[in-house]
């Protein structure tokens, strides 16, 4: 064996560097002609990397080191500095070189691919013709682009709902995996829910619009007092014969024979007592020079001098007052609107509320208590009535001589509204309070009775074109309507059956007029007469006090209302009244947004 020399001077390390290196070059450009010979290795996901750029990347020049990543363990290099021989190189067509390690003895398995040359400007001229092409091409205006990215905008901002909508079932109808039959099944499922859902909630709409009250039954008859029995008298004798005899002197140009003179007698007493029922007994003949709209005033300056006088055993006094009616000049007792009907009130043009004071009640502990007027003089007709009502021409009247003590013993039923009932509509309770009068056009408070009346009075006024003079003519609005004279009466004879029963099957008659919603029934239960020498004389109480009594209450509120239909909405979709916030705030606050903001 020989010794081996090393030299160790500069010269043989500088020339040891310099073979080393010129090994290693000689290794890469191996490398590189045997990629340079490989272009048909070029793969399709190569090829994918390279068409979307392929305009660009004629303009880059230039190697430069870069690295995609493939499953496995990567790592940066740029030559393989240890020359094994189990490496492959597969050249990029008219790009860098792409060098695929595999397994050596190091058992490391690296892919990579060199990045994309760096882009580099173009020449100045042809960047700038560039440029303006494609400018120009981006400022002309296509209008079919911007609708479609329009339409492309609302139906991601749909689906976006609908995926991330609360409601049960509208995630369905955007979720992906679902084919067009079971997108129509659940479009369908909806569509029934919602029906379902109006259907029954325009129900409890419509009861809550209807019938919201009931009408209960209150037994407990120490907590309560009961009204006393209003009436109105009706004297049979209106006329004072001495007032008459004083016109007819007054005017001797109206009657110059003695005959008409005495149809005129008969004339005004028959006009004084006119009704709907009597109407045909008014002579039509000749009117004596009277002028229609001066008949009330004739029958106040003629009348007699009807003053009953009235004492009771109630704690509260009780006040009897004058009130023109259906059926003439009457007296009405514990009324509250009787004054509403006098003619004084209506001679002075007032529609002002007056102060009637507190009705008259009683109170089972309070006993037997009876009303009397005394000094009636005449005999009479009576109507029974509650403190808000007048009397009608429907309801029953009972006569009675003038040389008879007349005792009536009444039973009430009375019925009362619950103050929770005030914040309904009068539609919803069937109902008004007496203050609820916008609808009257001759009083300004609200009575069934009134109501009943200026319906028979518009009624009359539509057919004949007049209306009879113991109406109140003159509006609140102003307004004076025509009173019916001989030719105008003679047209009320004619359809007196239909104004009396506001029912015809020739004219359309429809009232509106609704109960009053505190209101007082009475009922006669007996009554008894004797000969009493001083002149008729007329008492009536409750004897056995009502054991019942008749309550309005509410029962559907607009809180139950609410409560039935989210039960509804609830129960069919599953969502509450945030969902339905939820929809507003996505339509309004987020469609603008994604619309037209973003």
């Amino acid at each position: 064996m020989q010794p081996k020399i090393v030299d160790s001077s500069p010269s043989a390390a500088a020339r040891t560097t310099r073979t080393t290196s010129t090994s290693r070059r000689s290794s890469w450009d191996e490398n590189e002609g045997s990629a340079s010979g490989s272009d048909s290795l070029l793969t399709s996901s190569t090829a994918s990397l390279r068409a979307p750029q392929d305009k660009a990347r004629r303009s880059f020049a230039g190697p430069g080191p870069g690295l995609l990543i493939f499953p496995g363990t990567a790592q940066r290099h740029q030559h393989n500095p240890n020359g094994n021989a189990g490496s492959k190189t597969i050249a990029k067509a008219n790009d860098g070189n792409v060098a695929i390690n595999q397994p050596g003895p190091t058992g490391r398995s690296i892919r990579s691919f060199r990045r994309p040359p760096l882009w580099q400007p173009p020449p100045q001229d042809q960047g700038l013709q560039e440029g303006r092409e494609e400018t120009e091409v981006l400022d002309r205006p296509n209008p079919r682009d911007s609708h479609g990215a329009c339409l492309t905008k609302v139906q991601a901002f749909i689906i976006e709902f609908l995926q991330g909508s609360s409601i049960h079932g509208f995630i369905y109808l955007a979720k992906l995996g679902l084919n067009f039959v079971e997108r129509m099944l659940w479009f369908a499922f909806i569509c029934v829910a919602l029906f379902s859902i109006i259907s029954l909630s325009k129900r409890t709409w419509h009861r809550f619009q209807t019938s919201p009250m009931v009408i209960s039954m209150d037994r407990n008859k120490l907590v309560w007092n009961t009204s006393f029995p209003s009436l109105t008298v009706c004297p049979h004798k209106r006329i004072d014969e001495l007032k008459v005899e004083e016109y007819i002197l007054a005017h001797p140009d109206q009657f110059l024979s003695e005959e008409d003179q005495e149809d005129f007698r008969d004339f005004i007493v028959k006009l004084a007592s006119l009704t709907y029922e009597n109407l045909e007994t008014l002579p039509l003949n000749k009117s004596y020079g009277i002028p229609s709209y001066k008949y009330l005033d004739l029958l106040y300056e003629l009348k007699w001098a009807f003053e009953p006088e009235i004492s009771s055993g109630a704690a509260v006094k009780m006040f009897i007052y004058e009130t023109q009616t259906e059926f003439g000049i009457c007296h009405s007792v514990n009324s509250l609107v009787a004054r509403y009907n006098s003619f004084d009130y209506w001679r002075s043009g007032d529609w002002s509320l007056m102060d009637h004071g507190d009705r008259v009640t009683v109170h089972p502990l309070d006993g037997e208590i009876y009303a009397q007027i005394i000094n009636l003089s005449t005999a009479y007709d009576v109507y029974f009535h509650g403190a808000g009502d007048v009397p009608s021409i429907s309801k029953q009247r009972y006569t009675f001589p003038e040389s008879d003590y007349t005792t009536v013993e009444l039973i009430a039923l009375e019925i009362y509204t619950n103050e929770e009932a005030r914040a309904f509509s009068t539609k919803q309770r069937s109902c008004r309070f007496n203050y609820e009068a916008d609808e009257m056009m001759t009083v300004p408070i609200y009575s069934f009775g009134l109501c009943l009346s200026e319906c028979r009075m518009f009624f009359a006024l539509r057919v004949c074109g007049c209306i009879p003079h113991f109406y109140r003519n003159r509006l609140r609005n102003g307004r004076r309507l025509p009173v019916c004279g001989l030719e105008g009466i003679g047209c009320l004879v004619k359809i007196k059956r239909e104004i009396i029963s506001l029912k015809s099957d020739k004219y359309k008659i429809n009232c509106n007029c609704l109960a009053n919603c505190d209101d007082s029934n009475f009922f006669v239960q007996s009554y008894r007469s004797r000969v009493w020498f001083l002149g008729a004389n007329l008492q009536w109480g409750i004897v056995e006090y009502p054991k019942m009594q008749l309550r309005r209450d509410v029962l559907f509120s607009f809180a139950d209302v609410l409560v039935y239909i989210g039960g509804l909405v609830g129960f069919f979709l599953g969502c509450s009244a945030l969902s339905f916030t939820e929809i507003l705030y996505y339509f309004t606050a987020r469609f603008v947004r994604r619309m037209f903001i973003n």
